[in-house]
This record gives C-alpha cells, structure tokens and sequence, in this order.
C-alpha cells in the first residue's frame, strides 16, 4: 500500500493534522519515515484505525468464485509428483533428527597430550632446541 505524509493523510480523511500526530505519539497508528526524512503513515494502517476514506467507493467484487462442486478434483496421478516429493522430505528429516540425537549424546574426548617431564634444566633447554 502507498504511504502518504500526516498532511496529505489528513486532506484525505478529512481529518486535522494534529489529530494523526496524536495518534501517532499514542501508537494507535504506526508511521514511518521516508526518503526526505518526513513522516509517513502507510494507507492500510488508517485503514485498519479509521476504515475507508471518505468519498472512496469500494469496488464490487467482480472476480468469479469457483464454487467448491465445480472446482476440478485432482486425481492421485497428477499428485504422485508431490507425494514422492513429501515422501522424500520425511525421510530427510527423519535422518537428519537421528543424526541430531547422535551428535547430542557423543561424549567429549580430550585429545591425548604427552607430557614429557625433564630431568634437569639442560635436558628442557635440549628439547627446545630440537636436538
């Protein structure tokens, strides 16, 4: 939906522009800001607060309804695709739970560290060195 400034709002409305600030400092109607840093309040949220503006006829529905006898029933054939389809997922998530649960419970092993007590200050100099 368009957003349009407190302004143009209230001209559409009919309404004072104070009256949209006040309602937007009491959150009863939520607004935003636009590229020039002006305050915007999109349509659809005073149409939520304040219904349809004034002077603006609702247009019929003209879009047909297909009734639910008339709408085509679709046979098991064209739906195999789809069945395979969830088949398939199930038994990806199925696998990826047991893999969870197998990641949960491993326990955690330290890595073996080998500690090599020097003798003498010489022999911890000479295993620095590498010789």
């Amino acid at each position: 939906m368009p957003a349009f400034t407190i302004g143009r709002m209230a001209k559409l409305y009919g309404l004072h522009r104070s009256t949209l600030h006040e309602a937007v400092a009491r959150g009863r109607i939520s607004a935003g800001f636009d590229g020039k840093g002006q305050r915007v309040i999109d349509l659809s949220e005073m149409i939520r607060v304040y219904g349809e503006p004034p002077g603006c006829p609702t247009p019929p529905d003209t879009s047909p309804t297909p009734s639910p006898d008339t709408a085509p029933t679709p046979t098991v054939g064209e739906l195999s695709g789809l069945l395979e389809e969830l088949r398939l997922l199930r038994q990806e998530v199925r696998e990826l739970r047991e893999a969870m649960l197998l990641l949960e419970h491993r326990p955690v092993i330290p890595p073996a560290v080998e500690v090599k007590k020097a003798e003498s200050f010489a022999d911890l100099l000479r295993d620095l060195d590498g010789n």
